[in-house]
């Protein structure tokens, strides 16, 4: 059964109302896990298959990203949230101002600091981590 938009909302709500004190995050990624999202499918009443699972997990985590507020530290989620509102930016030539500026737009943004330089790095380069195979990169050209 592919579960429809409304139903991943409702899912992604019920984990963070379900740990709200897990956010904002202080890792570079959304704190998801399979117990958090068997829980969370079992309040919701929604059944799946096991060969759903990966699929509804990363749906669900595209989700808490969008609605969680994030800070500086949460590089890993601001790559993956510039990089799903933002496909068809230039990564070789975006500039720290661009990332940071993107970034800032983000909805669910909160932190009014100014990030350190190797966060914007790893923005960077996590946003093009994500987008290698769509560049054409092998493991070799990205070390030479």
């Amino acid at each position: 059964m592919l579960l429809n938009d409304k139903e991943i909302n409702a899912i992604a709500g019920i984990i963070l109302t379900d740990y709200n004190y897990l956010f904002p995050s202080t890792y570079p990624d959304i704190p998801l896990n399979l117990a958090m999202l068997r829980d969370a499918l079992n309040k919701a009443g929604i059944e799946t298959e096991k060969n759903e699972i990966p699929d509804i997990m990363q749906r669900v985590e595209l989700m808490l990203a969008a609605m969680v507020p994030l800070n500086w530290n949460n590089y890993g989620t601001i790559a993956i949230l510039l990089d799903q509102k933002y496909p068809d930016e230039d990564l070789l030539a975006i500039s720290e101002q661009k990332v940071m500026e993107l970034t800032r737009a983000l909805l669910n943004f909160s932190d009014k600091g100014d990030p350190e330089a190797d966060i914007i790095d790893s923005i960077i380069y996590t946003w093009i981590s994500l987008t290698d195979e769509e560049l054409g990169f092998s493991e070799d050209d990205s070390w030479s």
